[in-house]
């Protein structure tokens, strides 16, 4: 199972990966930041609350003392994995966006030794140090003539920092018994509420009334791949492995975004780049590697 779980994060990063693809493209729609992120989490809740309906009920099932964790869960995923996520990706590339993002897993293997007591294995200390060198290649901070946003680093490393305290709320609610779809309907409820007031509800039925059918599949297939199904895999993960672990393994994520930013957008990564992505996956590969005493 734990196999299973580290390839069900690896998998959830590269869907996570493609953010970028469906934000600009609902951008150049003339849709807002905050209305790309109601449209994916809205769809997201949508689609999860009538698999759930016709799934099993019971997942519906919430205790209110445990309400104020989901709320949590819900805000920062709001503004980690979609918020500031989003502007990083209109500020900076696909592929640095993503390393922002991917400076999580520093906080995430801290937070979770204070409060679930996991280990800090040598294994993740390697790994995360592999990751974060990785990231700074892949950054371009080191390209002659780069162009660096300041508010898009800024912005990224928010998204990250947002990022883990998803990880550690969705984990906290893991813990408690509650299935993963569970916890994302209601992360997905609450992200939904939040941006409901600041969306601009005519510029999305302008771009639906435009293209129709063909915008609609659009914002389903977009909060499928970047919201519903990574997000429930993500979750499953973190009930079978250390949240540390998982953090760290989700880092596919730029190699991922660099990926597509590079078929789609040209965004050709320099050999730095290139040798920082290697670095991230070799990282990754060395923290999958099954082990005998923890993981």
């Amino acid at each position: 199972m734990t196999k299973i779980a580290s390839i069900s994060v690896i998998i959830a990063g590269c869907m996570w990966g493609a953010v970028g693809i469906f934000v600009r493209y609902l951008s150049s729609k003339g849709i807002d930041n905050v209305s790309i992120v109601e449209s994916r989490m809205l769809g997201a809740f949508l689609i999860l609350f009538l698999g759930i309906l016709i799934y099993d009920k019971k997942l519906l099932k919430l205790q209110l003392k445990d309400l104020w964790i989901l709320v949590c869960a819900g805000v920062f995923s709001s503004l980690g994995l979609n918020y500031f996520y989003n502007l990083a990706i209109k500020e900076v590339s696909l592929s640095l966006a993503a390393i922002l993002l991917s400076t999580m897993p520093a906080f995430v293997i801290i937070i979770s030794r204070i409060l679930f007591k996991e280990k800090i294995t040598r294994i993740k200390l390697v790994s995360m140090i592999l990751v974060f060198l990785g990231c700074i290649f892949v950054s371009g901070i080191f390209d002659i003539g780069a162009n660096l946003s300041a508010k898009g680093i800024f912005f990224g490393l928010m998204s990250g920092i947002g990022y883990a305290f998803l990880s550690i709320f969705v984990k906290i609610a893991l813990n408690k018994g509650y299935n993963a779809l569970t916890v994302n309907l209601y992360c997905f409820l609450v992200s939904s509420v939040l941006f409901a007031f600041f969306t601009d509800w005519s510029a999305l039925g302008s771009a639906i009334s435009q293209s129709k059918a063909g915008m609609i599949g659009f914002l389903i297939i977009h909060s499928l791949v970047c919201a519903a199904i990574p997000y429930a895999l993500y979750n499953f993960a973190l009930k079978h492995i250390e949240a540390g672990k998982a953090s760290i393994l989700a880092s596919c994520e730029p190699v991922a975004a660099t990926f597509f930013g590079l078929i789609i957008y040209k965004e050709y990564p320099s050999w730095i780049a290139i040798i920082g992505l290697i670095i991230v996956v070799l990282a990754l590969v060395l923290l999958s590697k099954p082990i005998k005493t923890n993981n």
